[in-house]
């Protein structure tokens, strides 16, 4: 079946980026007005916590009141009334990424690359945003205000996988990791720095980061609750599927999903291939499961809605919609420096049944 995903890019101040979001929502989504400008499944005894949840944005992610603030405006609702301060999901996404640094690079520069797996269910927008005090950014969004991922004007990237896919997510105070990611997209321009905001970020979920910058450093990190673990290199790969794998979380999970573990061991093949060229990054990610990265289970949250990679270097965020490995698909170029405007791209994502034992857990593999 096909979708179309949208492109949109804004510049201005907080308050003038979140008006434009609206009436360009209203015009091209009428009908996803009311789901965007009302608390998430009608839960309106959250609107009790209005002060609570405003607060906790104004703090931990500085500039964002004011953008939902002229959203709110422009839809005719209250602020705290906006999906973005109360909003939930039932279970989480299903990705893969990884990251070459320049001692492996064919290009000498930082590579990386990411597959987002999850359900129709996506908004399938990606927005570059210039707003006034912040780092413009390129990535897709969630809620509006979220981002699962991005690259920012100093060349930092960001995407995420899920720590714990499944549908039991944390129900501690905090925020779910789309308002982290956004917030290191807009503050953060170097790994020190995002790992900085990550460490005292107040989060109701398990999550895999990756970020990385231009000058050769990449890290991953493993952020739930009540807990942080950071592995920081400058040489060699970092990637993540869905399981925490560095010491001081692993122990948490016992056992793993199958899906995850294969395409751990996809990318520790094949990211083990010496020197890593762009085609190689596009290669890798192309590759089917349950042998590569690349899924087509939209109704069990599993399919791939893009993948993307960046040579750092360049400040150009290259994008594919839909399956990377369907015939004639290609990846197309963005950057946070792109004119204001929108437009619509149409890609087949054609839904099938994952094979059996798709969704088995299994042993974690003893330490090598």
């Amino acid at each position: 079946m096909k979708r179309q995903f949208m492109y949109q890019v804004y510049e201005g101040t907080a308050r003038q980026v979140g008006q434009e979001q609206a009436r360009r929502l209203k015009k091209a989504w009428p009908q996803a007005a009311n789901f965007f400008g009302s608390p998430f499944e009608g839960k309106k005894e959250r609107l009790a916590e209005a002060e609570d949840l405003l607060g906790m944005t104004a703090r931990w992610c500085p500039g964002l009141n004011e953008e939902i603030e002229g959203f709110a405006s422009e839809l005719g609702v209250s602020p705290e009334s906006v999906v973005w301060y109360t909003a939930t999901i039932p279970r989480s996404s299903n990705c893969s990424q990884f990251a070459v640094l320049p001692d492996r690079s064919s290009t000498g520069g930082v590579l990386c690359a990411r597959s987002y797996e999850w359900s129709l269910e996506d908004e399938l927008t990606l927005k570059t945003a210039r707003v006034a005090g912040a780092y413009a950014h390129t990535g897709f969004s969630v809620f509006t205000f979220g981002r699962l991922d991005g690259l920012n004007e100093k060349g930092l990237w960001v995407s995420m996988t899920a720590g714990n896919p499944g549908p039991n997510m944390p129900q501690t105070r905090g925020f779910r990791f789309w308002a982290l990611v956004r917030a290191i997209l807009d503050r953060a321009a170097t790994v020190d720095e995002a790992v900085r905001i990550a460490s005292s970020f107040p989060l109701a979920f398990e999550v895999i980061l990756l970020v990385a910058e231009p000058g050769g450093k990449a890290a991953i990190i493993e952020k739930g609750p009540d807990y942080q673990a950071v592995r920081t290199e400058e040489k060699g790969v970092v990637f993540s599927t869905n399981h925490l794998a560095l010491p001081g979380t692993r122990d948490r999970q016992p056992a793993v999903m199958d899906h995850s573990l294969r395409r751990t061991k996809y990318l520790e093949r094949v990211l083990a291939e010496g020197s890593l060229s762009l085609a190689d990054v596009e290669r890798i990610l192309s590759s089917p499961f349950p042998d590569g990265l690349v899924a087509r289970f939209y109704s069990e949250y599993f399919g791939t809605l893009w993948s993307s990679y960046a040579d750092l270097s360049s400040g150009v965020l290259r994008v594919c919609f839909g399956p990377p490995d369907a015939p004639g698909r290609s990846y197309r170029e963005f950057s946070p420096r792109d004119p204001v405007g929108s437009t619509a791209f149409e890609a087949e994502l054609p839904d099938v049944k994952a094979p059996e034992g798709t969704w088995i857990t299994v042993p974690r593999p003893a330490d090598p």
